[in-house]
């Protein structure tokens, strides 16, 4: 049912997006490599993305807030469906997913990159074949450098640890967003083990955003798993952010 509703909301939102205008906007899933930004003091924001492999059909929702300027605090859930051979196919989900992050200081364009932490964790709850067997948590540095006039092209780079017990892995992602014409953007990134999904092995994804306005933007994407001892299948991503004014 969560899902249905995500997928009702993101059509509705993509609707509302015509009525914008183009302007930029940050970071969205289905994209794993994160930049070096935040919200926004006293503003909301959600993300809602898609994503489809022969395993898996996944739905990731994320509500973030800015209690300050440089500061962000995330919550969200994972719900869907498994779809491989040994599955029961029924419906599962887990969370929260709860998150930090801090922003030192925002990229200067044609100079130094801006540099955020973030640091998070979620529980062993939920129900279903997404339900994990212990508690995960993560902490990376995201680092996004802007090139150009108007943010043409961006560069985000990240790297840090995600750990489940007993395991412990490194994460890393680099990731560039190209502006082509207007808010249309072709985006690409390789990144190795995903903090939020568990994901484990190397990966890429290219495809485009296209940004209505500061509050909207919109991402379809495909990518695969191409070296690591567990590869990602071929999959295809969607995600829909919206950011609201300032809340108080």
């Amino acid at each position: 049912m969560l899902t249905i509703l995500s997928i009702i909301f993101a059509l509705i939102g993509i609707f509302l997006c015509h009525l914008l205008g183009p302007d930029v906007a940050l970071a969205v899933r289905p994209f794993v490599t994160d930049d070096a930004r935040v919200v926004g003091e006293h503003m909301g924001q959600l993300e809602t993305s898609l994503r489809y492999d022969r395993d898996t059909f996944s739905n990731l929702n994320l509500f973030a807030l800015g209690p300050t300027e440089k500061s962000e605090i995330t919550l969200g859930w994972v719900d869907g469906f498994p779809l491989y051979r040994e599955s029961n196919r029924g419906f599962s989900i887990t969370g929260p997913l709860m998150q930090f992050k801090y922003l030192f200081w925002e990229p200067k364009k044609n100079a130094y990159p801006g540099l955020a932490v973030a640091f998070g964790a979620s529980p062993p709850w939920g129900k279903g074949d997404f339900k994990p067997d212990k508690w995960s948590e993560f902490i990376y540095a995201a680092m996004t450098e802007s090139l150009f006039d108007n943010e043409r092209i961006l560069i985000h780079g990240n790297i840090g640890i995600s750990k489940s017990n007993p395991l412990t892995v490194g994460t890393w992602g680099l990731g560039t967003q190209i502006r082509i014409k207007g808010g249309f953007n072709a985006v690409l990134e390789v990144f190795f083990n995903d903090p939020y999904a568990g994901k484990t092995g190397g990966a890429y994804q290219t495809g485009f955003r296209h940004i209505f306005s500061d509050s909207v933007q919109f991402d379809m994407t495909i990518g695969s798993g191409f070296f690591g001892s567990e590869r990602i299948p071929f999959f295809f991503g969607t995600g829909l952010r919206i950011v609201s004014d300032r809340l108080w």
